[in-house]
C-alpha cells in the first residue's frame, strides 16, 4: 500500500469519509484488526484506510475499539469529540435581515433587480417576459408586474431550491470547484444565474412580492395540474428575528377555476409598495438598458422583452442600429481557443462616397495575410508584456510562461467582437450621416464596449464611465488611438465554453481571474490591429477633405510660395520681400526640426538602454550576496551595464556629420542588444561590402536610427515560432550611395510605407509610433528611407533567403 501522511488533526468530516470507505472495505473485526498494525508509539495509532495511513491520537482509537455497528461508524463524526477535549462547537445563525442585504448590498440598481428577474425567466425557456409598471407617477399605488411564458417553477423546487438562498440547482459544482454546464430542457440554454441570489433584487424594487406559478414538466410531457402561490413582505425580516424564524407562507391551488395560467405555464410576479419614485428619465433609461440586455444577435422569436410604462413615457426613442449603419469604421473579429483569428474590416462615409471604400474580408487583396490566420506567434510580445510588466516575472522565466500560456487553448472560449467606430468632429460626422446630432446623443447613451454570454448581457461593462478595455489612456499615450467614447462595441462569449469566466456576486463584471486577463489580452491584440487599419484610413479621409491644402510644411510653404508668384502685387520689391520670408520661415522650420529630432530619437533610444539598466541592477544585487561568489556571472553583468551605459554616452556625444566607420557603429549600436539577442536565440549577420566601409553622417542619429531597427526586429521576431531567429544588417555601395539593409524573418511589414512613417502608427502594444517617422525624417538629411517588400528584390542584393521579414534600406548620398 502507498504510505501517503496525512496531517493532524483531521477535520471531523475528512476522518468521517475515511471511517465510511473502511467500512466498505472491512467488516469491523478484520477493521479493528487492521487498525491494531500499526506503530510502536503508544500515543498513538496509525490505521491504513482507503489506501492512506492515518494517524489517530490514542483516545480517538479506544472509541474505535467499542465501534460494533454500521451506525456507529455513520455518526461519529457527529457524536464525537475530535479537535480536543475543552473543544467548543457553534454554528452561524444568520439575522432575518441577511436576505434584504442579498438585495440592496449586492444588487446596485433597480435596472440590475429588473436585469436578474429577466434572468430568471430566461433560464426557465421563456420566450417572452414582460415587464408592466402601472400608475408610476402614484407610488403609493404603483405596481410593477413581470411574466414570462417559461416551464414555472414545481413544488419541489420551490421547496428545496427557491427557499434556498445560494443554491447550485441550475449549476452545481464537481468536487475541484468547476461549475458543471447544466442545459435548461426545452431551449438548452446554458443557465444566466449561478449564485442562486438573483431572486432576492426584488426587495431592491419594493416591500412586497406575490408570485403565482405554474410549472410544465418536461420530463412527464405535460403542464402539471396545479399553481404555486407566494407572498413575502420583505419588513418582516428584521434585524431582530433570526433567519430560521420568519415563515414563508406558500399555497398550491388545484382548482382550475383559480388558476391564474389557465392554459399554459409561467411565473408571474407582482411588486408592490414601491421603493422608488419613478420619473421619465428613469423610464427611457431602463428602456435603453433593458434593450442593452439582449444580445444584439439575439433571435427575438427564441427570446424578447416587453417593457411598457403605459403612459407614452417611451415614445419617440430612437433606435441605436440606425447609427451602426453608418459608422465609418466597422470590425467583425473572431477569435476561437485555438487563437485562429478571422478579421474582417470595412472603411466607408455614407454621405462622402466619393473617398470610395476599403474592405479586408476573404475575397479582397488585402485579405491575404490579414482576413484568416493564426495569432499565437503574433500575439507572444503582448504575453510577453503581460507576464513581465503585470505579473512581474522574473525576466529568465518570462520564455517559459509564455510558451505554457500558448501551448494552452483559449480559457474563455470563442469570442466575437463586433466593432463600429466614430470620428467626432464636425466635417467627420457630416461625411458620416446627415442627422450627425443623432449621433453624438446616441454615442453620450450607449458608447463603449459591452459583453454577452449567449443571450444575455454581462453588467457593467460598457455602461457609462467604464473604459475596461483602457481605450482612453491608449489614446492619450498615442493619438492615433480611439477613446472610449468614439466606439461602440460588442464582445459575444459563448456560454458553453467561457465556464473558466465567473460573475461576481455583485453582478458587477467577472473575477478578475487569469481567465478574464487573457480575455483582455486577446482583446488588445485585435484593437491594436483594428487600431492600425483605422489609423491609415483616418489619414486618407482627412488627406481628401483638406486636398487644397498639402499636410507638410514644406507643402504648405510652397503652396505660399506658388500663391505670391501667381498673384497680381504691382509692387515688385513687396512680392521679393514676401518670398524672402517665405524662405527664412522654412530655414528656421528645419532648424528647430532638426534641432528637436535629435534629442527625440536620442531619448528614445536611450529610454531603452534606461529600462535594461533597472533590470540588470537587481540582477546584479543578487549576484553579490551571494556566497560562494560566482565571478564569472559577475563579470559578464559588469561588461553588460558598461555595455549599456558606453550606448548612453555614444547617441549623447555631439559629433557633427563626418565620415564614420559603418562596421563599428553596427557593431556599437548591436552591443546594446547581445544579451537580448542571446536569451532569445536571435543571429545577427553583419555583411560590410569593402567598397561601403565609410558613411557621412552624424554619429548619434545613425546610431539612434540602427537601434531602433533592431529593437523592431527583436520585437517582431518575438511573433513568430521559428527554430532560426535573425537579424541580416550589410552595406553596399550603390553607384554614388552608400545602402544600409536592416532585414530579419519575423512577421514582416502589413502596411504601406507612407503609414508606416507616419508619426504615432504602430501595430505594436503601447507603441508609441515615432521610431520609423524619426528615420524617416533624418534620413532627409542624408537620403532616403526605402521599405523593401519584394522578396525577390532582396535575394538580388544577395539576403541570405532566411531573411524574408521586414526589410528596410537606409540609402546615404553621402554627399
Amino acid at each position: 500500500m502507498p504510505n501517503i501522511s496525512v496531517i493532524q488533526p483531521l477535520t471531523n468530516s475528512a476522518l468521517a469519509d475515511y471511517l465510511k470507505e473502511a467500512r466498505k472495505r472491512f467488516p469491523i473485526a478484520e477493521f479493528r484488526k487492521e487498525m491494531k498494525g500499526g506503530t510502536t508509539n503508544p500515543k498513538e495509532i496509525i490505521i491504513t484506510i482507503a489506501d492512506k495511513d492515518v494517524i489517530l491520537e490514542e483516545k480517538r482509537f479506544s472509541y474505535l475499539e467499542d465501534t460494533d455497528s454500521e451506525s456507529d461508524f455513520e455518526t461519529l463524526a457527529q457524536n464525537h469529540d475530535f479537535t480536543g477535549e475543552d473543544a467548543n462547537q457553534i454554528y452561524f445563525r444568520p439575522k432575518a435581515n441577511i436576505l434584504i442585504l442579498l438585495g440592496e448590498e449586492l444588487i446596485k440598481s433597480p435596472v440590475m433587480a429588473i436585469y436578474e428577474l429577466i434572468k430568471n425567466s430566461y433560464d426557465a425557456d421563456a420566450k417572452v417576459v414582460s415587464v408592466d409598471f402601472e400608475q408610476v407617477e402614484d407610488p403609493a399605488n404603483a405596481t410593477i408586474r413581470i411574466q414570462d411564458d417559461g416551464t414555472g417553477i414545481t413544488e419541489e423546487v420551490l421547496e428545496n431550491v427557491w427557499f434556498e438562498p445560494g443554491s447550485d440547482f441550475r449549476k452545481p459544482l464537481r468536487p475541484d470547484g468547476t461549475r458543471i454546464i447544466k442545459r435548461s430542457p426545452v431551449f438548452g440554454r446554458i443557465p444566466m444565474g449561478e449564485k442562486g441570489v438573483g431572486r432576492f433584487a426584488v426587495h431592491k424594487l419594493s416591500s412586497r412580492i406575490n408570485l403565482i406559478t405554474r410549472p410544465f414538466s418536461v420530463e412527464q410531457g405535460k403542464l402539471l395540474d396545479y399553481e404555486l402561490h407566494v407572498e413575502i413582505d420583505w419588513r418582516a425580516f428584521s434585524q431582530q428575528k433570526y433567519l430560521q424564524d420568519v415563515g414563508i407562507f406558500w399555497t398550491k391551488e388545484t382548482d382550475p377555476e383559480n388558476f391564474f395560467f389557465k392554459e399554459a405555464s409561467g411565473t408571474y410576479i407582482e411588486l408592490q409598495e414601491l421603493k422608488e419614485s419613478w420619473t421619465r428619465g428613469m423610464a427611457r433609461q431602463l428602456k435603453r438598458n433593458t434593450l442593452s440586455m439582449l444580445s444584439p444577435k439575439n433571435d427575438s422569436d427564441k427570446f424578447r422583452i416587453d417593457l411598457n410604462f403605459n403612459n407614452g413615457w417611451l415614445d419617440s426613442l430612437p433606435d441605436v442600429a440606425e447609427i451602426l449603419k453608418a459608422a465609418p469604421y466597422k470590425l467583425t473579429a473572431l477569435l476561437d481557443s485555438d487563437y485562429n483569428l478571422t478579421f474582417e474590416y470595412r472603411f466607408e462615409l455614407k454621405n462622402n462616397p466619393n473617398l470610395g471604400t476599403r474592405v479586408i474580408d476573404a475575397s479582397s487583396p488585402e485579405g491575404s495575410n490579414k482576413h484568416q490566420r493564426n495569432i499565437r506567434d503574433e500575439i507572444r510580445p503582448f504575453v510577453q508584456s503581460y507576464y513581465a510588466k503585470r505579473k512581474e516575472v522574473a525576466a529568465p522565466e518570462v520564455d517559459a510562461a509564455v510558451d505554457a500560456f500558448l501551448a494552452e487553448p483559449a480559457p474563455f472560449g470563442t469570442l466575437m467582437l463586433e466593432l463600429y467606430s466614430y470620428d467626432l468632429d464636425s466635417e467627420s460626422l457630416r461625411d458620416t450621416m446627415s442627422d450627425y446630432t443623432l449621433i453624438k446623443n446616441l454615442l453620450r447613451e450607449h458608447a463603449g464596449v459591452k459583453m454577452f454570454k449567449g443571450d444575455l448581457r454581462v453588467y457593467d461593462y460598457g455602461d457609462p464611465g467604464n473604459d475596461w478595455l483602457g481605450l482612453d489612456l491608449k489614446r492619450v499615450q498615442n493619438k492615433d488611438w480611439f477613446s472610449n467614447n468614439q466606439v461602440i462595441g460588442f464582445v459575444y462569449l459563448d456560454p458553453a465554453t467561457s465556464g473558466a469566466l465567473i460573475e461576481k456576486t455583485n453582478r458587477e463584471g467577472f473575477i478578475l481571474n487569469t481567465a478574464f486577463e487573457r480575455l483582455e489580452l486577446s482583446l488588445d491584440f485585435i484593437l491594436t490591429d483594428f487600431k492600425a487599419e483605422r489609423s491609415a484610413d483616418r489619414r486618407l479621409w482627412l488627406a481628401f477633405n483638406h486636398r487644397g491644402t498639402p499636410e507638410t510644411f514644406e507643402g504648405s510653404i510652397a503652396g505660399f510660395r506658388q500663391l505670391v508668384n501667381d498673384a497680381e502685387i504691382p509692387d515688385s520689391k513687396t512680392k521679393e520681400r514676401l518670398l524672402l520670408e517665405a524662405g527664412r520661415i522654412e530655414a528656421r522650420y528645419e532648424q528647430d526640426r532638426n534641432s528637436l529630432l535629435i534629442p527625440a530619437g536620442v531619448g528614445m533610444t536611450a529610454s531603452f538602454a534606461i529600462h535594461e539598466i533597472e533590470k540588470l541592477v537587481p540582477r546584479m544585487q543578487t549576484s553579490v550576496s551571494e556566497s560562494p561568489l560566482d565571478v564569472v556571472r559577475m563579470r559578464d553583468q559588469v561588461a553588460e551595464l558598461d555595455d549599456y551605459v558606453n550606448g548612453i554616452l555614444s547617441i549623447m556625444k555631439k559629433g557633427g556629420v563626418k565620415p564614420l566607420s559603418v562596421k563599428e557603429t553596427i557593431d556599437q549600436a548591436a552591443k546594446n542588444y547581445n544579451l537580448k539577442m542571446r536569451l532569445r536565440n536571435i543571429n545577427l549577420t553583419v555583411d560590410v561590402d569593402p567598397q561601403a566601409e565609410e558613411i557621412k553622417a552624424e554619429k548619434r542619429l545613425l546610431l539612434t536610427m540602427l537601434m531602433n531597427l533592431i529593437d523592431n526586429s527583436i520585437y517582431w521576431l518575438e511573433a513568430v515560432n521559428r527554430k532560426e531567429k535573425g537579424i541580416f544588417i550589410s552595406a553596399q555601395r550603390r553607384g554614388t550611395d552608400i545602402s544600409l539593409l536592416v532585414v530579419d524573418n519575423g512577421t514582416g511589414f502589413k502596411d504601406k510605407v507612407e503609414d508606416l512613417v507616419k508619426p504615432f502608427f504602430s501595430r505594436k502594444e503601447n507603441g508609441i509610433g515615432i521610431g520609423m517617422y524619426l528615420i524617416d525624417t533624418a534620413m532627409m538629411r542624408f537620403g532616403k528611407l526605402n521599405v523593401i517588400y519584394d522578396k525577390q528584390e532582396l535575394l538580388a542584393r544577395n539576403v541570405p533567403p532566411l531573411f524574408d521579414g521586414a526589410a528596410v534600406e537606409l540609402v546615404f548620398n553621402n554627399q
